[in-house]
């Protein structure tokens, strides 16, 4: 299956320079002919050109272009490609050594900052200029992305069921791309009479191969497209990490590459919650920004070319420890290892939704991934919260939905999220109102879809109804840690003590004082959002998992020389 079906994608070149956009266009000829129709015209064609590409219901990959319109105007070519194609990519074509043009350097950051832009790409030399195609290719790659990629599995199911929306989710944070086909849609009709199957409810998820599994479990499902589902047989373990966000997975990056028997059990999707994330901007080393699911793809991709071993989809149910850690993993399963990390992070916070509890899943979601702001095409959405990932959810949905709106209970945009941010929101258009609580919602056209909600002004009391498709819930941070023995010391709020604050508890059973991110359980670390104390950020995270490992060879080091002397 392709993403195209008019035809094949197009990337626009739009030069007013007739040699710089010669340039431009002949090098996309050398290299990206067979795959993509490369047009290039005036500046003042552009427009028509957009078009005439809409009208015939073609798909716009990339745009090359020089327009340099500030403040976000409808006149700029950018932003009318944008409308057009909510997934195009977007850069805007400057002269080699313009950077040094303080007119151009303010230009080019205002229409990043404005949402115009995506990145900068320079004019190419004489070919093969590799540093080009280098802008054009990760610029491909971010669109095919975007717009569904190569669909290696396909979902038949009904989307207001809640287990669709966990399905494409599961697959999508996971690097497995899917497609959705209603039921009762004349491709999805198809795809079951090419099968013999019929849809009795349940969700129907086809492979690449042929093979239909009816409504199968996220590890069936993974299993079945590959990725490893089963705990290692030969245990123990050196090294057992629960949880694969970004601390867990630097954690096993060093800890496979550092020569330790390194196992990652992952209950949900790697990436954990940043995996979610529709774009980061500010972590070090990606200038045009990363999402959240392509930079754990990345990582995870590290740590098993080392050696870790993954067990996806296998949750940790509880902890017992008799010199050794034995993990207790559903279903009736155990994981015995010498030490332990925990990174299992931290989950957004279930809210009192009342009458909008029936729509969790199908139209209220907590997090925000790619796959469901795709869905929200043409519609009114709602995002609460005021943090990061409120605003990363926002900014993502403004790509498709009509009208995006977020929710906080104060009186702003919390002071966590990142200036950047609040600049691109608004310059996308997105409306913030403050002081509201989400205190209900519902149907009221009698198709069982939620069309509306209902907020109450915090400090008048006042309540007002708005139409709404969905809802996006992005604030809280409650760890995952009722799990673990009761000797490992938490704060009343399920937060892991880690290091001085364990030694202050006075709970730390030997003479030795606790490594830096060790609990109060010798041999058993936390690290990232679920570690009281830490800072809620993806680089932290990714930095303790890294210097954990000091900490983790100094205790196995400490056991093996126990159990030499012990043996002598």
């Amino acid at each position: 299956m392709t993403v195209n079906r008019a035809g094949r994608p197009v990337i626009l070149v739009s030069v007013a320079a007739q040699g710089t956009r010669d340039d431009v266009a002949r090098q996309l000829e050398r290299r990206y002919a067979a795959d993509y129709r490369i047009l290039a015209v005036p500046a003042d064609h552009a427009s028509a050109a957009l078009d005439r590409l809409a009208e015939a219901g073609g798909s716009l990959a990339l745009l090359l272009a020089d327009d340099a319109e500030p403040g976000g105007s409808e006149r700029s070519l950018f932003a009318k490609a944008r409308r057009l194609f909510p997934d195009v990519r977007r850069g805007r074509v400057i002269e080699r050594g313009a950077w040094a043009d303080l007119a151009v350097t303010r230009s080019i950051l205002q229409a990043m900052s404005e949402g115009l832009i995506d990145y900068y790409v320079l004019r190419p030399g004489p070919p093969p200029d590799e540093s080009f195609h280098r802008s054009v290719i990760e610029f491909l790659i971010d669109w095919w992305r975007a717009s569904g990629g190569r669909q290696d599995v396909v979902i038949v199911a009904d989307d207001q069921q809640p287990r669709t929306h966990e399905l494409r989710s599961v697959f999508a944070r996971n690097g497995v791309f899917s497609r959705h086909l209603l039921p009762d849609s004349d491709e999805g009709r198809h795809v079951l009479a090419e099968r013999g199957e019929q849809y009795r409810g349940a969700p129907l998820v086809v492979l690449g191969d042929g093979r239909v599994l009816t409504d199968p479990t996220n590890a069936e499902v993974l299993a079945a497209y590959g990725l490893t589902t089963q705990l290692p047989q030969e245990q123990p373990v050196d090294l057992a990490i629960v949880g694969a966000g970004p601390g867990g997975l630097a954690a096993a990056v060093y800890g496979a590459s550092e020569g330790l028997r390194t196992v990652v059990l992952e209950r949900e999707a790697i990436g954990g919650q940043a995996g979610s994330s529709s774009l980061i901007r500010n972590y070090l080393g990606f200038s045009r920004g990363v999402s959240g699911a392509e930079l754990a793809q990345r990582a995870f991709q590290q740590a098993w070319v080392f050696g870790a071993h993954f067990a996806h989809a296998r949750e940790v149910t509880g902890m017992s420890v008799d010199g050794l850690f034995r993990l207790q993993v559903a279903p009736g399963e155990e994981l015995v290892a010498r030490a332990v990390v925990l990174a299992t992070g931290v989950s957004y916070r279930r809210l009192e939704l009342g009458e909008l509890s029936r729509y969790v899943g199908s139209s209220v979601f907590y997090g925000a991934s790619a796959v469901e702001a795709r869905a929200q095409t043409g519609r009114t959405v709602h995002v609460i919260g005021g943090g990061n990932s409120a605003g990363q959810a926002a900014l993502h949905l403004a790509r498709y939905a009509r009208d995006v709106s977020i929710i906080v209970r104060g009186e702003g945009l919390a002071e966590s999220m990142s200036a950047y941010l609040i600049g691109e929101l608004a310059a996308a258009g997105v409306h913030v109102l403050t002081q509201r609580k989400l205190v209900g919602g519902g149907s009221s056209s009698g198709s069982g879809r939620m069309d509306h909600i209902v907020l109450r002004h915090r400090v008048t009391g006042e309540e007002e109804t708005r139409p709404s498709d969905a809802v996006f819930i992005t604030i809280g941070a409650a760890p995952h840690t009722g799990w673990l023995n009761p000797a490992v010391l938490r704060d009343k709020w399920g937060f892991v003590l880690t290091g001085t604050d364990v030694a202050e508890s006075g709970a730390w059973p030997l003479e030795r004082n606790p490594g830096p991110f060790e609990s109060s359980v010798p041999g058993f670390f936390a690290i990232g959002d679920v570690r009281r104390g830490s800072v809620k950020r993806v680089a932290n995270a990714v930095g303790e998992g890294s210097a954990v490992l000091s900490a983790v060879h100094a205790y196995l080091a400490e056991e093996a020389a126990a159990e030499a002397h012990a043996r002598s």
